[in-house]
């Protein structure tokens, strides 16, 4: 049996929850974690979705050795709260682990990838998370992963206690000068720092409304001085970035059901360095794809209009057209 804990991660999305649970399950893991949010008290249909996601887990599980253990929220905490209180249980049970959402369908190596790696680096405070997503155009290193700052999504992957205790869903104690310096030490330019500030704005102003927690455990590594580790092929496919995702962006965004490929045997690599220019390409293709290319200039010209606009309580532009 696979006997890493695994967290699966579901809502009210029965036929996602199908296709990932399908793949966990040929893996025979000897512990399967399952957090379920509860139904959207205005959703009228959430009450049979969600059972029928509870339905699902009984049926790929029964008559098998695994030892099913269950967290069915009775109330909606939301997609933020919500997966965060998961983790938070997961972590109280167990040192290690492998944490999968209900949208992504991650490639049979991927098992064997993070096992070997949480134990490799069990000790090693500065790795904070084991990444499964890559869509570099090419390979920043020759082995078969890399180091990152984790700015990346966070899927299907694998951490440690020792590494979620840092986790706060509000950042309540964590002010913009400090985020900015440690953004700073990681050698991010003027418009990613700028850009991660204004999320820990919005974190803190309502949480984001309530739909995130992996923005802030990024904030949580880059502020206590870790990284993560990126494969360097594509170990997970996102199947939830359309039709009935949480959050849904149009057909094309480049982590929508990107293939597959196999890893193994693990290559390790001897340079722990963090590789930047690798995490510079992802920032500028996923979060800030309009603003890769801007020249000193106009990053400057963009950063001074914001400062003034917001002493001033000005929104929107400056001249409206008639």
């Amino acid at each position: 049996m696979f006997e890493t804990p695994i967290l699966l991660v579901t809502f009210n999305r029965p036929e996602f929850t199908r296709q990932v649970l399908e793949v966990v399950m040929r893996q025979h893991p000897a512990n399967l974690y399952v957090f379920q949010d509860g139904p959207r008290p205005l959703c009228a249909d959430d009450p049979q979705r969600v059972a029928e996601v509870r339905g699902v887990v009984e049926e790929l599980t029964r008559q098998t050795a695994t030892r099913v253990h269950t967290r069915f929220s009775a109330v909606n905490l939301g997609c933020g709260p919500g997966p965060a209180d998961g983790l938070t249980w997961f972590f109280g049970q167990v040192e290690r682990g492998i944490i999968i959402e209900d949208d992504a369908v991650p490639h049979p190596d991927f098992f064997a990838y993070a096992e070997e790696l949480l134990e490799r680096y069990a000790d090693d405070e500065e790795v904070m998370a084991i990444g499964s997503m890559n869509v570099d155009k090419t390979r920043p290193t020759e082995e078969s992963y890399y180091f990152s700052m984790m700015n990346r999504n966070l899927c299907a992957w694998a951490s440690w206690r020792r590494a979620w205790r840092h986790f706060d869903l509000r950042l309540k104690d964590v002010s913009r000068a400090q985020l900015w310096r440690a953004l700073r030490r990681y050698g991010c330019g003027l418009l990613e720092r700028e850009y991660w500030c204004d999320r820990l704005d919005e974190v803190h102003r309502d949480g984001v409304g309530g739909s995130s927690w992996d923005m802030q455990f990024f904030m949580s590594i880059w502020l206590n001085h870790g990284k993560g580790i990126i494969p360097n092929v594509n170990l997970s496919s996102n199947i939830g970035t359309v039709e009935d995702a949480t959050h849904p962006s149009v057909t094309g965004n480049i982590i929508d059901r990107v293939p597959t490929h196999p890893i193994l045997p693990l290559t390790h690599p001897a340079d722990r360095t963090i590789q930047r220019q690798a995490d510079r390409q992802f920032h500028f293709s996923y979060f800030e794809n309009e603003r890769g290319n801007w020249t000193t200039g106009h990053t400057l010209y963009h950063l001074l209009n914001k400062r003034i606009k917001k002493l001033l309580g000005h929104q929107g532009p400056w001249r409206t057209r008639k």
